[in-house]
């Protein structure tokens, strides 16, 4: 049969047929192991006589790798997990109330200064014609009080074997003190509503004369025969970062220990006043604002000491320490309108930066409840040698205008006076 095939064909199955024959013998030689492979399987056939394939128990283990691609948050064993727990170990934290009270403006007189000034003050009008108003009140600043000013201050300790760092924050939030004096016309006599009497007088702020004190019966006056309310509002916030050496003597008894470090500190004030001038009710009421602001940025370096007692149960500390701050200061005064309800407002604003010294002693002593938790309780006294206020910027003036008569002018001359606050301070510390 082959002969007859075409010679390509010929070649084709000479190549084919040692590979069939081969194909031929793999297949008689593996069908009778078939029957034994399928009983290996699950549900399977039964064995059946022919070879047998020896069985093992191993049995592979189960990986979870999603598991194993998403390891615990922290397993302590990184290098930042290490230095993080030893951080909080060296660490501990204070949380404090603090009860204050500010130095406040006392008895402090407003408008200018005037001679020889009488007791009842009888005034007249004479930026208006020169009639006489009665008697008037130069009025102080004695009713605003700064106390009971309530804070809060935290602090974060660490122990660094030859050092302690401690990081401190502190706020208080806005005291405001006003005082008014209203229905000033109230109980006088018919007919005389815009003149003072000696028990209903009217608010009078004295002016310079070009510059100058002038004498009370001829000085210049803003006067409010209806009303007159003055307001302060006063803030305070500021942090500082103190390292302090190895205590002397450590353990129990008396220790000492040197500071150095920064602070920073912000005192806001904002006065304002107000008075109204109607002529006893006959005329459209005249509005008088008078406002300044103040902004006292003081940062420095600052050294000290911290003196200690130390016991299992108790600490008992002082820490004197001074601030060499400059003040980068801004005052800003504002004014009008003055008489006329259409005159101008005028805004003087001046920034500086000045030389302030920082005083600041702090007692404290500090119980311990547990091993981890203490309460803390003390005394703070802080001193600012040069501190600018707003109701003393402001400079009660006046100046002949083109006709000859007087007009007010209120400007600005800054001025810096110390300052102090004290108080009470009460919280817990907590150790890791």
């Amino acid at each position: 049969m082959e002969s007859n095939l075409p010679d390509n064909v010929k070649g084709l199955v000479r190549m084919c047929r040692p590979n069939l024959l081969r194909l031929l013998v793999f297949i008689a030689f593996t069908l009778p192991t078939l029957p034994v492979a399928v009983g290996q399987m699950p549900g399977g056939c039964p064995p059946m006589p022919g070879i047998h394939i020896p069985q093992s128990g191993y049995q592979a283990p189960i990986i979870d790798y999603y598991q194993g691609q998403h390891p615990d948050v922290w397993q302590g064993d990184q290098p930042i997990e290490r230095f993080l727990t030893d951080l909080a170990i060296r660490s501990w934290a204070r949380v404090e109330y603090l009860h204050y009270e500010f130095e406040g403006p006392k008895s402090f007189q407003l408008g200018a200064p005037v001679l020889n000034a009488a007791d009842p003050l009888t005034v007249a009008d004479n930026l208006n014609g020169g009639l006489s108003t009665g008697v008037g009140v130069i009025p102080t600043l004695g009713p605003m009080s700064l106390k009971d000013i309530s804070g809060v201050r935290g602090t974060w300790g660490l122990d660094l074997h030859n050092a302690d760092l401690e990081v401190q924050v502190f706020g208080f939030g806005d005291n405001d003190s006003t005082f008014r004096m209203t229905n000033l016309q109230g109980f006088r006599l018919t007919g005389t509503e815009a003149t003072g009497t000696v028990a209903r007088p009217n608010v009078v702020l004295p002016l310079l004369s070009s510059g100058a004190p002038a004498d009370a019966a001829s000085a210049n006056y803003l006067i409010f025969d209806e009303s007159y309310s003055a307001r302060l509002r006063t803030s305070m916030w500021g942090a500082e970062a103190t390292m302090l050496t190895k205590a002397y003597m450590p353990g129990e008894g008396p220790a000492w220990q040197w500071l150095g470090g920064f602070r920073y500190l912000q005192h806001n004030e904002t006065f304002s006043q107000t008075g109204v001038y109607n002529n006893g009710g006959t005329a459209a009421d005249r509005i008088t604002q008078i406002a300044g602001t103040t902004v006292n940025n003081l940062y420095g370096p600052e050294i000290g000491a911290r003196a200690s007692l130390n016991h299992r149960w108790f600490t008992l500390s002082a820490t004197p320490r001074v601030a060499f701050a400059l003040n980068d200061y801004t005052a800003t005064t504002t004014s009008g309108p003055l008489i006329d309800p259409a005159d101008p407002v005028n805004r003087v604003s001046q920034t500086e930066i000045d030389f302030t010294p920082i005083v600041q002693l702090g007692l404290s002593a500090q119980f311990k409840i547990t091993p981890n938790f203490s309460i803390f309780g003390g005394y703070d006294f802080l001193w600012m040698y040069r501190l600018t206020r707003p109701y003393q910027n402001i400079v009660y003036d006046s100046e002949p205008d083109l006709g000859g008569a007087f007009v007010p002018n209120i400007r600005q001359g800054v001025t810096h006076e110390p300052f102090n606050a004290k108080g009470l301070n009460l919280g817990f510390v907590f150790q890791y």
